[in-house]
């Protein structure tokens, strides 16, 4: 691996890295401009480095106790606060005066730079956030910053000002790479499997974003030949979900990924590189097939929830993740899906909150988040970076640069992701709105409505205010409604079962749920009914029926009745759904209804049962193909023969189709559980009693497994 790539995986992949630096002690921040560095107790902080040449030298020392900024002692929230001492330090008005108090009542004077005063409507009109962008831009052009190998992020933020002199200073960096020319031969040999190929899961997917980006800004068609071999070599190496992990999935892995397999940061980007690819003129079938493959699963995200980790289905908890809605949301602009970009912009623009989130990093948060939310509009845009400005603050270093823990950060110099964000007004690149569709921007009092969409105090809300939200676009609403209005004093039924009855397919969804986990049993009870006539009722979206099923399985033995209409949802087709989430759905529901069906006595149709148990252990997914395997362990041996071949097939595990996971545990779990209660069960030899071929070689010449 070169220079240049052991930088972007240290970049892009420090949930390794920086959990384990941080893991064994207090985590340390940098103080904003002042050149400091310190760990947080309540209301203070402990100077932990200071910095040579920087305001603090000489005045503040290694072991002081921050406590207050002016003449107010912090309160709240410390670094908050001092953020906004230091922008009201930095105007001219202030002259860079900055006043902190240490512990003993001591106060000490920094000198910051004048930057001038924030507008109303910054990063927009904004002279302080061009001054920002300038002394930012400048950091990465000091002697021998890019030469020792630039980060994409810092490319791409210095493309993202429009200015020339940086521009050249990208081309250079790009001509001059060692990525820009990839071994096609070498590519070869890792997609067979017949190399270890490192991370390229991260690293070939923001080459492409970097490289199609300066293309489309630049038309340097040299670089043509080299977005090519990556972007087919994306679309090549994807696992059959189209989905990627730290690396790609080869042949020589059965096409799965390897380790934990798949991840969404890195299956996003990666799909954002293909897209770029193909805005930059790659026309391949096989770029074209990899594309529409990714594309099939991210879609079914869309107005259903936020992204895992890894792939768990949407979660209706969260409006973002690692950054993942706003990659998301710049994924759907540039497919053109508007619904989709609509949906996850809105998830990032109200995420400005959490941009120190994320999976043992805070990298990827502050990269992507206010990008996808800029694809909102200015609007949103302004208020979005008005609420996490303080971040941007404490993070500016003293020098023009930006860093998240200090200089000797893991994660290094940031400059080039705040770039990213301060030059959004420019509209210089794809990712940063170039071309953006006017018709996806929020105005007026909506675009405030959906930056502080999760800041929403739904205990505070009437009853009717909260069966309003019933039917709100976004599950996160919806989800916060539901529980609330569990807490409601009042008579809210005769308002859920018209939900119910006549609702739309949101208002249903969300009324079922009422009656689900944690619904007291008396309330849920009332309307077991209805919600096993929706179960029944094939006129009614399979999705709403699958919630049905989702609620009815939480009443336990009285629900017993409609084990058989989720057999029959199981079995039933649904074409548009692709992924068979509806059937994931049920399988999960029929088995939190009942464990052991035989026991129970709910085995009453053979053929309805064994198809709904085959059609889900058939699934591409390892979690409904471990329900459907679940549901076989108490099988009895007489009916072995009608399963053995799909049992064998699970716990064999070598089927090229499957989704690829990071624990097969839960089916192949079940098949030997399987097997195991059959063999205790068997007084002859289990092999005798099976059909010649019936589990193609699995059974020993003996009988035995």
């Amino acid at each position: 691996m070169s220079g240049v790539q052991k930088r972007i995986v240290l970049m892009l992949t420090v949930g390794f890295v920086v959990g384990v630096a941080y893991a064994g002690g207090p985590e340390t921040f940098q103080l904003g401009p002042t050149g400091m560095c310190g760990t947080l107790s309540r209301n203070a902080a402990t100077i932990t480095t200071v910095d040579k040449g920087s305001p603090a030298e000489g005045k503040i020392k290694v072991g002081d106790e921050l406590v207050g900024a002016g003449e107010t002692l912090f309160k709240i929230d410390l670094r908050r606060e001092l953020a906004v001492a230091i922008d009201q330090a930095e105007t001219e008005q202030a002259g860079g005066k900055l006043t902190l108090m240490l512990k003993g009542n001591k106060k000490v004077d920094l000198q910051l730079a004048v930057l001038g005063s924030y507008s109303t409507t910054a990063p927009y009109t904004c002279p302080k956030s061009e001054a920002i962008i300038a002394r930012a831009a400048e950091t990465l052009l000091k002697a021998g910053k890019l030469d020792t190998g630039a980060t994409h992020a810092e490319l791409l933020g210095l493309m993202a000002t429009g200015e020339p002199k940086y521009i050249a200073a990208v081309a250079k960096v790009i001509q001059n790479a060692d990525w820009i020319k990839p071994d096609a031969e070498k590519i070869e040999m890792l997609l067979k499997g017949d190399d270890d190929m490192g991370y390229v899961g991260w690293y070939w997917g923001y080459h492409l974003i970097t490289l199609s980006e300066y293309y489309l800004l630049t038309k340097d068609a040299s670089v043509l030949p080299a977005i090519k071999i990556y972007a087919l070599g994306l679309a090549r190496g994807q696992d059959s979900g189209g989905l990627y992990g730290h690396r790609m999935a080869t042949p020589k892995r059965n096409g799965r990924l390897p380790g934990y397999a798949q991840m969404n940061q890195t299956s996003l980007s990666c799909f954002m590189g293909m897209l770029l690819a193909q805005k930059c003129g790659i026309d391949d079938p096989i770029l074209a097939k990899g594309i529409e493959t990714t594309y099939a699963y991210y879609a079914t995200y869309i107005g259903k929830g936020g992204f895992p980790y890894g792939v768990h289905g949407p979660n209706s908890g969260i409006y973002n993740n690692n950054g993942t809605s706003g990659s998301a949301a710049l994924c759907m602009v540039l497919k053109g899906n508007q619904e989709g970009a609509r949906f996850f912009s809105q998830l990032a623009a109200t995420s400005y909150d959490g941009l120190e989130n994320g999976h043992a990093s805070t990298f990827f948060n502050p990269l992507w988040t206010p990008l996808g939310a800029n694809v909102s509009g200015p609007e949103v845009t302004r208020q979005f970076f008005q609420r996490s400005r303080w971040f941007q603050t404490m993070y500016r270093s003293w020098n023009g640069g930006f860093s998240r823990f200090g200089g000797n950060s893991r994660e290094g110099d940031q400059a080039g992701v705040a770039l990213l964000t301060y030059c959004l007004p420019r509209k210089v690149l794809m990712i940063t709105g170039k071309n953006a569709n006017e018709t996806l921007w929020v105005k007026g009092k909506e675009a405030t409505e959906v930056v502080e969409r999760s800041n929403t105090d739904y205990k505070s809300k009437s009853a009717d205010e909260l069966l309003a939200l019933f039917g709100n676009p976004f599950p996160q609403v919806t989800r916060a409604a539901v529980w609330a209005l569990r807490d409601k004093d009042g008579d809210v039924m005769p308002w859920l079962t018209r939900l119910l009855k006549e609702g739309t397919k949101i208002e249903k969804e969300s009324a079922i749920e009422y009656f689900g986990w944690k619904c007291p049993t008396n309330q849920a009870l009332s309307q077991m009914e209805l919600l096993g006539s929706i179960l029944r009722n094939k006129k009614e979206h399979p999705e709403v029926r699958a919630a049905a099923a989702g609620s009815l399985a939480w009443l336990g033995e009285r629900a017993y009745p409609y084990y058989n209409d989720m057999l029959a949802l199981i079995v039933d087709e649904e074409p548009g759904d692709r992924f068979r989430d509806v059937d994931q759905s049920i399988g999960k529901s029929i088995n939190a209804l009942c464990g052991d069906p035989f026991k129970a006595g709910l085995v009453t149709d053979k053929a309805l049962f064994y198809k709904a148990a085959l059609k889900l252990a058939d699934h591409k997914r390892q979690h409904a193909r471990a329900d459907g395997m679940h549901m076989l362990e108490g099988m009895p041996l007489e009916d072995f023969s009608m399963v053995a071949d799909k049992v064998m097939h699970v716990v064999q595990n070598n089927d090229p189709t499957y989704h690829s996971y990071h624990s097969p545990g839960g089916s192949i779990g079940s098949g030997i559980a399987i097997l195991a209660n059959l063999r205790g069960s068997c007084r002859t030899p289990l092999g005798a009693r099976l059909k010649p071929g019936t589990v193609r070689g699995s059974v020993s010449k003996n009988g035995g497994f």
